[in-house]
């Protein structure tokens, strides 16, 4: 005949580890304060990847733009030193309008480089 047994509790954890309650609270304030930052994060991931694709947009309008100008422009070298910009768009005019004129200056001593 078996001896009567002690009566036996339920347990959810497992025998030798006891959790107070006050720390399911705890871990339940600690994952919804994780998960609101992983939504943070994940948000703020979204604004730079949107950020990064209009700088790249940006980026190739800014290249087109200078691939057009460079297109329109010209180079011309063996000028006289004593030339000034205006005899030069002066000399040009019959070519088409001319938005700038360009003479490079020696820097340390600031007269034309010819």
């Amino acid at each position: 005949m078996s001896s009567p047994k002690p009566e036996e509790k339920p347990h959810d954890e497992p025998a030798g580890i006891e959790q107070p309650q006050g720390d399911d609270a705890n871990d339940e304030e600690e994952i919804s304060a994780m998960k609101r930052r992983v939504a943070e994060m994940e948000a703020e991931a979204a604004k730079l990847r949107e950020m990064q694709a209009s700088l790249d947009q940006a980026r190739h309008d800014l290249t087109d733009d200078k691939e057009d100008v460079d297109s329109r422009s010209i180079f011309v070298g063996n000028v006289d030193y004593s030339t000034s910009p205006e005899e030069l768009q002066a000399h040009f005019q019959s070519c088409g309008s001319i938005n700038r004129v360009t003479i490079l200056l020696d820097k340390f001593t600031g007269q034309p480089k010819g």
